[in-house]
């Protein structure tokens, strides 16, 4: 069985790596086999056979790219770890540049799950349709009576024997 080593850099998205120690894991084909992110930002996945493997960075709070790993020996026998960045839903590609072995990855962007609240707007309170039944329950209310008085008094009539 083999090693995967690498590590996670510091960049301008994830300035302080040791907030990773806790909560993040490196995954290999989606939990098949697991290594734990150390606070330097080192992690190592062990018992790994030869073959492809797909290493991803799972965080609740940082987003990192996808490597496609394929660990293989050479003529003479020694191990060797090819990296590539990987699209998901896209086939692996050998026409990706290799990366260097330890593994050194860096966050993408930070997820941002919350929105602010947004302020109070009367435009916003009046297109509610809550209010826009107020609204029209009030007009019936309030300009009904107005537009009877206005009937002449032999349709006043009829309306009432009905």
């Amino acid at each position: 069985t083999y090693r995967l080593r690498g590590a996670i850099l510091a960049n301008n998205v994830l300035s302080d790596v040791s907030e990773l120690a806790t909560r993040a894991h490196a995954v290999v084909n989606g939990g098949e086999h697991r290594g734990y992110i150390q606070k330097d930002g080192s992690f190592v996945v062990e018992n790994l056979t030869l073959g492809d493997w797909l290493l991803e960075i799972q965080s609740a709070d940082y987003a990192f790219p996808k490597l496609h790993v394929r660990i293989a020996t050479n003529d003479e026998g020694r191990a060797s770890v090819a990296a590539r960045y990987v699209q998901i839903g896209s086939e692996w590609s050998e026409d990706a540049p290799v990366l260097a072995y330890p593994l050194k990855i860096e966050a993408s962007a930070k997820y941002d799950f919350f929105t602010p609240r947004q302020g109070f707007s009367i435009i916003t309170m009046f297109s509610n349709p809550y209010m826009l039944m107020v609204g029209a329950s009030l007009v019936a209310i309030f300009i009904m009576p107005k537009l009877q008085a206005n009937l002449d008094p032999e349709a006043l009539k009829e309306l009432q024997e009905k």
